[in-house]
């Protein structure tokens, strides 16, 4: 009977358990986003490339801005740092919030993030070094905070003024068991973000699962379409969307995605989207290079 239950489970753990005492986050860097990593091409190369384009317009910019992951990710921050006065960045565990607070205050033993500045670097235009764009982030980081996304709002007790980006980056996904839960999570994330704001999201689609050393966690499935009503109930026009299909061969026993989601979103105020279509500029090979696609 247990062969069939997710791994938190046949520990006797909840899932918000499991990760915090088996997630690893210096095994989750060494496996996805060391240099040199097989998945380097997708989790660095890939998805820098599109957050570079989507936070070089000039429509994506502000006072502040809430990043949350439920993993030690802050390099995300980097194509943003110098569209915004301040960002915040939420995670969900102990774990994870160490792992944070060690790159922040730049200490000996932090995870090395050297590699992924330098690639922003270059694809800026080489404005600053790689060690310039990592000072730059840290003065940015006004606070690193845990969040839970099950809260009506994921800070609390913290209350925290609506921002104007917020930036999901493997985040919902993880958490949530069902799609019942990821709706339930989109909203809740979503009250942080005032109308007029930006959604950022970096999702990895149709995946069941991640291995991070010799430990096994659960992954929600869904593809593009599964987006479209929970974007739209949350008040979000979609204005940009890129697939970015696997390219790293096999390891598929180590993380079974089909591809990585890009996309940026825009929270209209209430009422405005009813009358709007919900269309996506998509570049993805898969789905047809330049072409409009409707979710």
């Amino acid at each position: 009977m247990w062969q069939n239950l997710p791994e938190h489970q046949t520990s006797g753990l909840s899932l918000h358990e499991y990760h915090d005492k088996c997630l690893d986050g210096t095994m989750l860097w060494e496996t996805y986003l060391r240099k040199g990593s097989p998945f380097c091409d997708d989790t660095i190369e890939q998805i820098f490339s599109a957050l570079i384009k989507i936070f070089s317009s000039v429509r994506v910019k502000g006072n502040t801005m809430i990043q949350m992951s439920l993993h030690p990710i802050i390099h995300y921050n980097f194509p943003a740092c110098e569209y915004f006065t301040e960002i915040i960045v939420g995670t969900a565990t102990d774990r994870s919030f160490r792992e944070l607070e060690k790159w922040w205050k730049n200490e000996a033993n932090a995870i090395d993030m050297s590699h992924i500045a330098q690639f922003v670097c270059e694809g800026e235009g080489n404005r600053e070094t790689g060690i310039e764009k990592q000072n730059i982030l840290r003065r940015k980081v006004k606070n690193i905070l845990k969040y839970d996304i099950t809260k009506s709002n994921p800070f609390s007790p913290v209350v925290l003024p609506q921002v104007d980006c917020l930036m999901l980056s493997h985040c919902l996904e993880m958490h949530a068991l069902n799609k019942e839960d990821f709706c339930s999570a989109l909203k809740n994330a979503s009250s942080l973000l005032k109308p007029g704001g930006d959604l950022i999201m970096v999702v990895a689609i149709e995946t069941t699962f991640y291995m991070v050393g010799k430990f096994k966690f659960p992954h929600l499935c869904f593809d593009v379409d599964f987006l479209r009503k929970p974007l739209t109930d949350n008040g979000y026009f979609v204005e940009e969307l890129k697939v970015l299909p696997r390219k790293a061969v096999g390891l598929i026993d180590v993380c079974d995605y089909s591809a990585y989601l890009v996309l940026k979103a825009h929270k209209e105020a209430e009422g405005l989207l009813s009358d709007k279509r919900t269309s996506v500029r998509e570049n993805s090979e898969g789905l047809g290079h330049g072409s409009d696609f409707f979710l």
